[in-house]
């Protein structure tokens, strides 16, 4: 039986082989296959770049949870490199966060 490694294990694993890790950003699914392809180890999706990539929005925190758990869903559906994820504001006080931090 082949246990898939979770994305926080893969994570924690680049972090540990590559001192220090770089991590590219990248804004949608499409330039996370090219970072992929490219031999990057971990990816990184901003906040700012949900806003302006995804909704053509300055980054004033105008997006949601849910505008950036779509583009999450979006690039870890094509893409098998650890993501790290801007949390922004946390949308909220310490209940959100938590959520956020679960989701």
């Amino acid at each position: 039986m082949n246990a898939k490694v979770s994305q926080g294990k893969k994570l924690k694993q680049a972090i540990s082989e590559n001192t220090p890790l770089q991590i590219v950003g990248t804004v949608n699914a499409y330039s996370s296959l090219l970072a992929e392809k490219k031999g990057h180890k971990a990816i990184y999706l901003s906040g700012g770049g949900v806003a302006a990539s995804s909704m053509g929005l300055p980054d004033l925190g105008i997006t949601t949870l849910q505008d950036v758990l779509i583009d999450v869903e979006r690039i870890t559906s094509v893409c098998e490199l650890p993501l790290l994820v801007d949390a922004d504001t946390g949308w909220g006080g310490a209940f959100n966060i938590s959520r956020m931090v679960k989701v």
